[in-house]
């Protein structure tokens, strides 16, 4: 579990893990480390996922509305990737999979349930929205 606080730095305030893997909890973040963009769409949308965070990207076509011209917002599509610094920062970290549940108190992000996996893992829909449910819950 990671935690912001007023400065919107984040720390490591709770985790479980297997013993063999290196502890993170107690580690301290700068505000930079998760982007303001990043900390919004974290507010607007319970569940990020991503199951491989390797896989090659996918363009989008056409990639503006074309009876807009604007571009179009996946902000609540579940399969749209992260930003690729986003996934480069989790694979050094040796993560190959990721969701990420936010927590919210008061409408503001308060903080986050980060899972990690080592190898891809495809989470099916029913536990992705027992996750979701379970941040709002919390929340």
């Amino acid at each position: 579990v990671y935690q912001f606080d007023e400065s919107e730095a984040g720390s490591v305030v709770a985790e479980v893990k297997r013993e063999d893997l290196s502890p993170y909890l107690g580690l301290h973040y700068p505000a930079t480390d998760i982007p303001a963009q990043a900390r919004e769409l974290y507010t607007r949308c319970f569940l990020r996922f991503l199951p491989d965070l390797t896989a090659e990207p996918v363009k989008l076509v056409p990639t503006e509305n074309p009876t807009t011209h604007q571009h179009l917002d996946l902000s609540y599509c579940l399969p749209r990737s992260f930003d690729w610094c986003c996934a480069e920062y989790h694979q050094n970290m040796g993560v190959k999979a990721l969701l990420v549940i936010s927590l919210i108190e008061e409408q503001k992000l308060w903080g986050l349930i980060s899972c990690h996996h080592q190898t891809p893992k495809y989470i099916s829909y029913e536990v992705r929205k027992m996750c979701e449910f379970l941040g709002q819950i919390v929340s």
